[in-house]
């Protein structure tokens, strides 16, 4: 009994999503705050990660001056909700942004208006209308003059073609940074979109990373439409002539990032700033059939990158305990000195680089909110869900119930399904995914207590001691 009521509250404050006390921060504190979002930035395409091709010497520099992440977990495979969930630090049934129909509630303070609050000057430059569209308001404070969108397209065949801004969105920031009091400190959001489709490097970029291609592909957004529309067969040689087109966007806005960064450094400004660098969600290049984003849970979509540079963190310091996008939000504000403005969904950070591994109580990481389904002709919002424990990852299908298991400790392709072999273990995560769906509003998921029943399977999966200890 003992070792069930201690198991009970060691998850309640877990697997149940809830944030459990406060975390010791850093002995240092950063004065002033960056975050950058890079658009469809997949991990396992920057060096710092493990890549061998060159794409990322600026992020791997801000790696090894930091503390980088190597095992995050988005909240959603696609741009919206995973944002608010980098704004908010809720899962998408709790901040409730999940399609483009939705507005962000009031009753949620988001990043910018808690900093605000604590008299922080907020500025951001983005280069998306899928963040930016005033409808969703996500960017509730941030005063309009401190707001810039960069926004820039081409015809070609008829088709209009995003273009990459990355240096004018930039720039735009580096304004708003001349422009502030400097009494102040000030709170940036980057949001740099050059490594989504479509794929338009400039021929010195393109030279050094893609071999000649016969093909028909173009790296266009809507010619990738097509044809997963339309079920059309690639070659490995059209997959790869996409990737290396991935990889010379990356490394293109890698050396814009670099000028930034050296800018920032110059003018003394990185002695007192947090820099942050992650994404929303990643790329699909047929590694399970699919293209672009937004209609799966697998790890080329959900994994993200997360690196923390600045005053208070190690240096080279790397985190393999398994984290979550949610994490982000109360991680900065701790890093700030400003208080959560209510209960959330993610974890401050600061034990995993401050304490022995594992530093954070096993939980339940969560993706949801999928888009761009189609079932028997109609699009669909939000049918694939993903829950995980440890190595162990769970895929439903909420229309059908289908349900897969995946060991990414064995298996980090995700081929080898094993939810027959593992039954319980696929009861386990359906029912905390259940409870979480169960509380689609702010902060419901705090509180709901383990069926004993729940609590056997749990300690099954090594989660509690024998019950004479």
């Amino acid at each position: 009994m003992r070792t069930l009521l201690l198991l009970c509250a060691f998850l309640l404050c877990a697997i149940l999503l809830g944030a459990c006390g406060d975390a010791p921060a850093g002995a240092a504190r950063a004065r002033n705050l960056v975050l950058i979002s890079v658009d469809t930035l997949r991990p396992d395409h920057l060096g710092c990660y493990g890549y061998e091709r060159p794409t990322s010497p600026a992020i791997d520099a801000l790696a090894a001056r930091g503390v980088r992440f190597a095992d995050v977990t988005s909240s959603a495979p696609w741009t919206l909700p995973a944002h608010t969930t980098m704004f908010t630090g809720l899962y998408p049934s709790h901040h409730g942004v999940k399609a483009y129909e939705n507005t962000l509630p009031e009753r949620i303070t988001t990043l910018a208006e808690a900093l605000g609050q604590q008299g922080f000057q907020t500025l951001a430059a983005v280069n998306t209308w899928n963040i930016a569209d005033p409808r969703f308001d996500l960017f509730r404070g941030f005063a309009p003059e401190h707001l810039r969108y960069v926004r820039e397209s081409e015809k070609v065949g008829g088709r209009e073609r995003i273009l990459n801004t990355g240096p004018k969105v930039v720039s735009e920031a580096e304004a708003l940074l001349g422009a502030r009091d400097p009494a102040r400190p000030f709170f940036l959001f980057l949001h740099l979109y050059d490594a989504h489709t479509d794929y338009t490097p400039t021929p010195a970029y393109r030279e050094r990373f893609v071999e000649p291609y016969p093909g028909l592909l173009d790296g266009s957004t809507a010619q990738l439409f097509q044809v997963r529309a339309r079920g059309l067969p690639l070659s490995p040689g059209d997959v790869r002539f996409l990737e290396q087109m991935y990889d010379a966007e990356i490394a293109q806005l890698d050396d814009v990032l670099a000028g930034f960064l050296e800018r920032l450094g110059a003018q003394g400004l990185l002695d007192d700033t947090l820099v942050a660098l992650t994404s929303d969600h990643g790329e699909e290049f047929y590694e399970h059939g699919g293209l672009l984003h937004g209609r799966t849970q697998f790890q080329e979509l959900v994994s993200v990158p997360l690196i923390l540079a600045g005053p208070g963190l190690p240096a080279g310091r790397v985190i393999e305990e398994p984290v979550s996008l949610v994490d982000l939000f109360p991680t900065l504000l701790a890093r700030m000195g400003v208080a959560l403005p209510a209960p959330v969904d993610g974890l401050d950070l600061a034990p995993t680089w401050s304490a022995p591994a594992p530093a954070l109580p096993p939980r339940v990481l969560l993706s949801e909110a999928d888009h761009n389904n189609v079932v028997d002709g109609r699009g669909v919002v939000d049918i694939k869900r993903m829950a995980r424990l440890g190595s162990e990852k769970l895929h439903v299908d909420r229309l059908t119930g289908a349900a897969q298991l995946f060991d990414l400790a064995s298996d980090p392709g995700e081929r080898a399904d094993v939810a027959g072999a593992r039954a319980e273990h696929v009861a386990v995560l359906r029912a905390a995914l259940q409870r979480h769906l169960d509380g689609e509003v702010a902060g419901a998921a705090h509180g709901v207590e383990l069926a004993p029943e729940e609590l056997e399977l749990l300690r099954g999966l090594g989660y509690a001691g024998d019950e004479g200890k």
